[in-house]
């Protein structure tokens, strides 16, 4: 038996007893950087140590740091692996795997307790709550999920608030209002907040909601065209109407489905691939037989084998209260299989199967995991830095509401008032998307200020967000407190708080090392409600991607600025004169030569050039004698 030169530890393997259980290995500091589960703790621990025992890769790095090993005996392996899993998140060792996204997978949560519910974005469902077929009801309150991702559950909201003009503010805005909002106004809400539409009526529109949410399309279909035959036999033709135009937006997505299988079936499906010294795990979630969402995660294999990486993920990934599906498929067989089965069994009510297939439907769905977690992994691997992690550490340090998946920043750039122009850039997933790019030409601001030009860029892109749908996670100003201060206004006179905002600016820090002590220039982040600025790492992504942002939407305001600048340099003033088009302009250049002669021009000489009638002399000559 290999053991270093420890006395107390060889008194524990020597004691160590034959139970079930999870044992933790600690270092010289006493910090916990192994836990593990065993049947048999005896053979299990002492394997470590065998010169032709455990053949991982991470064995060699894990046993040299052991200083001592404590256990914990259980009555069960199913005590032993919620075990495991909670003291791996409790102590989260250095060789172990931690599944740290928790928060990764949202719920779409309705509160049938509210007198006019609507439907928001949550990322716990409570615990005990009975969950079934993507949908879980506790003391009248229904989760509809789980989706992977925020852009996922964005889109199902935005589908349903396309579709049906029910409540879309949240309690605070809900509860301060004294007159409709904009959603009103372009009817796509009743106006519940100013009573403008009974709770019956409400509930039958939510009722319709619920259908949509549960995926019951077809039924929801058969609701609406007999709602649409009673309007039009009561010669409700525009109310008729309406209920057409649900119908023909849920068909179509309903023939958007992505894939479909032979079996109606709640199924998560698994693959992986892994090289060098990390491995990409791909999750397919197939709720009802259609594949509706998939998710992606990434972990390092320095310290450990793949094959123990994965069964490690898949005994975190439902322990806390994510929605269970009927059948899971993997890539390789677990030893926790059954183990797994019968904790998720009695989570979910009733018998759970987890299988790795050989052959069939089953296995086809398999290889199409695993080749999209090579593809994944390819793909991550080319873009270098893993954005994702980025966006989630700016979520933490600016205290965001959402991950800032998609960014939209707007800046400002005129001469004195002069040829005032607004930009916006939009870059979703740390990538400028150019086509979502946006200027806007100051229209009525024309004096020098910069307040009110970006009050009035933002109000009108924002006032069109409110008829499409269309928000980002974020916007970014450019500029301090001020600039912060007029977004606040902007959003809050439309009656929203669905994106965060924050405003960039520099600030100069004196160096004063050495004699030549220069001005540096610190980039400060401002957030809502908070009185100091956020100074981030000056080398940091984080800041990096911000900066790109920013920068990037001044390149754009500049370059508009300069093309209406250019224009106006070169604009002749021929082009100020009613009824001179480019013809005329070319006739009158072609028969004096220039500009100054044209100036100087009398009556009849002006009238004798070709194609100007006797008005467009006088146009002309009054307008360079007489002109204020």
């Amino acid at each position: 038996m290999i053991v270093k030169e420890n006395t107390k530890l060889s008194k524990k393997l020597e004691a160590i007893p034959t139970n079930m259980g999870v044992y933790l290995m600690k270092d010289s500091k006493n910090e916990v950087i192994y836990v593990g589960k065993a049947k048999n703790l005896k053979n299990r621990v002492r394997s470590y140590f065998q010169s032709s025992g455990d053949e991982r890769l991470f064995v060699s790095f894990l046993v040299k740091r052991i200083a001592d090993i404590d256990f914990v005996l259980t009555d069960t392996e199913k005590e032993a692996l919620i075990l495991e899993n909670n003291l791996i998140k409790q102590f989260k060792p250095r060789f172990n795997i931690n599944l740290r996204d928790d928060k990764t997978f949202v719920s779409i949560k309705l509160d049938l307790n509210q007198k006019f519910p609507y439907p928001v974005i949550v990322r716990q469902i409570e615990s005990s709550s009975h969950q079934g077929k993507g949908t879980g009801k506790k003391n009248g309150v229904l989760y509809f999920g789980p989706y992977s991702s925020a852009r996922a559950v964005r889109e199902t909201l935005g589908y349903v608030n396309s579709l049906f003009p029910i409540r879309k503010c949240s309690n605070n805005v809900f509860k301060s209002r004294v007159r409709p909002c904009l959603y009103y106004q372009i009817g796509k809400c009743v106006g519940p907040c100013c009573d403008l539409v009974d709770e019956k009526t409400y509930k039958e529109l939510l009722n319709e909601v619920i259908l949509v949410l549960k995926g019951k399309n077809e039924e929801l279909l058969e609701v609406l065209r007999k709602k649409m035959n009673e309007a039009s036999k009561a010669q409700k033709y525009e109310k008729a109407a309406k209920f057409r135009d649900r119908i023909m937006a849920i068909e179509k997505t309903v023939e958007k489905q992505k894939i479909s299988t032979m079996e109606v079936v709640d199924r998560d499906v698994f693959g992986y691939y892994g090289e060098g010294n990390s491995v990409q795990i791909q999750a397919m979630f197939i709720r009802g037989g259609n594949l509706e969402d998939i998710a992606s995660y990434r972990f390092s294999t320095m310290n450990n084998t793949v094959n123990n990486v994965f069964r490690s993920f898949l005994n975190q990934f439902y322990i806390h209260t994510r929605f269970i599906p009927d059948e899971i498929v993997m890539p390789v067989e677990s030893e926790d299989k059954e183990i797994l089965e019968e904790l998720l069994s009695e989570k979910k009510g009733h018998k759970i199967k987890v299988v790795c297939p050989k052959r069939g439907e089953k296995h086809k769905l398999l290889e199409m995991a695993i080749k999209n977690a090579e593809n994944a992994f390819k793909i991550r691997q080319g873009t270098g830095e893993d954005i994702e992690s980025v966006m989630v550490s700016l979520k933490k340090h600016l205290g965001l509401t959402n991950i800032p998946k998609r960014m939209e920043c707007f800046d400002i750039s005129n001469i004195r008032g002069k040829q005032a122009v607004g930009s916006m850039v939009t870059f979703e997933n740390g990538k400028p998307v150019k086509s979502r790019y946006k200027r806007y030409k100051v229209k009525t601001v024309s004096q020098s200020d910069d307040y009110a030009m970006m009050y009035e860029v933002l109000t009108r892109r924002y006032s069109r967000a409110f008829r499409e749908d269309d928000f980002p996670d974020i916007t970014i100003m450019d500029g301090g407190k001020g600039q912060l201060g007029i977004a606040r206004r902007v959003f809050d006179e439309l009656g929203t708080d669905r994106v965060d905002i924050i405003a960039l600016a520099k600030s100069k820090r004196k160096d004063t090392r050495g004699a030549d002590a220069k001005q540096k220039m610190d980039e400060r982040v401002f957030v809502c409600d908070k009185a100091s600025p956020i100074v981030l790492n000056q080398e940091s992504s984080e800041l990096r991607l911000l900066v790109n942002i920013r920068d990037e939407a001044h390149r754009f305001a500049l370059a508009y600025h300069k093309k209406l600048r250019k224009k106006q340099y070169y604009e002749s003033p021929l082009d100020r004169i009613s009824g001179i088009g480019k013809v005329k302009k070319k006739d009158l250049l072609k028969h004096f030569g220039d500009m100054q002669k044209i100036r100087n021009a009398s009556l009849d000489e002006l009238e004798n050039v070709k194609s100007i009638t006797s008005k467009d002399a006088k146009s002309i000559y009054d307008y360079f004698h007489y002109k204020s």
